[in-house]
């Protein structure tokens, strides 16, 4: 029943997404597309005007993040690939409102920026520490690495290209593709695992290793693309 749920609300979900109207011009960037993330945005809304009314400024957000991706971490060293999945997607959403919070009380400074980016980095490798963790003896290890290798090296690219002056920000697999990749392909997993189970009695997540070797081969060839768009554009320079 619960399977059926959140098929549902699914394909309303996207049905709701193809149905915004993009500004003019409006292509955005990465995979998920601007309709993605103006849908996001307006999800997120009530809970920036929420938030924004209290006292809790970016800050308590942008540090709350980290104990939220430990959680995360944490649950996938222990198998609950479902509560790790949404525990991701939890700490995504945090990253997102603390920017939004600091552009509504007057925008955000340039140490938030980089307490943010610090912050950011941090998570990822608690949550990729969790899922080393429960794989440890299985190939999928390898395939970690690979993906968090990748995830890294997408931002040390645009943040050393737009520190000499490129402003780097093309790729497909931005930090929001890597959370809803990571985030559902694990609370998918965890369904999936479950019913191949009652069919089978051989439980797996498959489906969460063919996220991460996705995962991998994406975030990869996006700082490999990064890299050479800097190398371009820099090329006349200094």
């Amino acid at each position: 029943m619960a399977f059926v749920v959140i098929v549902y609300f699914s394909v309303r979900n996207v049905m709701w997404i193809r149905s915004i109207e993009l500004p003019s011009g409006g292509k955005g960037s990465g995979y998920l597309g601007a309709r993605a993330r103006i849908w996001f945005r307006e999800c997120t809304a009530p809970f920036e005007d929420a938030l924004t009314a209290t006292p809790v400024g970016p800050d308590a957000l942008t540090y709350s993040q980290i104990f939220v991706a430990l959680a995360a971490g944490a649950a996938f060293a222990c198998g609950a690939m479902f509560i790790g999945g949404w525990l991701v997607i939890a700490a995504g959403t945090m990253d997102v409102l603390d920017g939004a919070i600091a552009r509504r009380r007057g925008g955000g400074t340039t140490r938030g920026a980089f307490i943010d980016s610090v912050v950011d980095r941090y998570a990822e490798l608690l949550v990729y520490a969790g899922l080393a963790v429960y794989f440890r003896n299985s190939w999928v290890i390898w395939v970690i690495g690979l993906a968090l290798f990748g995830s890294v090296m997408v931002s040390y690219a645009r943040a050393r290209a737009e520190g000499l002056g490129a402003n780097c920000q093309v790729g497909g697999a931005q930090r929001p593709e890597r959370i809803v990749l990571l985030g559902f392909g694990a609370f998918l997993s965890d369904i999936a695992a479950h019913i191949w189970c009652a069919w089978t009695g051989v439980f797996s997540h498959a489906l969460l290793a063919i996220a991460l070797v996705a995962m991998a081969a994406i975030a990869n060839l996006t700082a490999l693309g990064r890299i050479r768009w800097a190398a371009h554009h820099l090329s006349g320079t200094g």
